[in-house]
């Protein structure tokens, strides 16, 4: 199994935060990377959240003056391809 880097914030394996490290402008030249590629097609779905995670995620979202849905899909893309390097 690959070693995860970033501060761990849950029990489970999956749960670290891949951004650890990552300055503010690395972050956002990656979300605005992410936010061009989500131009794509794009299917809306149904997701249940654990309810800290998604305040959480809408607090993070208004901090960089973005929709929340838009932070969690950059995180979700940015994560699966860090996952993909790594395996």
């Amino acid at each position: 199994m690959a070693e995860h880097r970033g501060k761990q914030f849950g029990p489970e394996a999956h749960q670290f935060d891949p951004y650890e490290g990552m300055s503010d402008a690395e972050f956002v030249a990656d979300a605005e990377e992410a936010l061009r590629a989500a131009q794509r097609r794009q299917t809306a779905i149904s997701l249940r959240l654990p309810e800290e995670l998604l305040e959480r995620a809408k607090a993070e979202a208004r901090r960089r003056n973005m929709p929340y849905q838009t932070l969690i899909k950059v995180l979700l893309e940015r994560s699966l391809d860090r996952l993909g390097r790594a395996s």
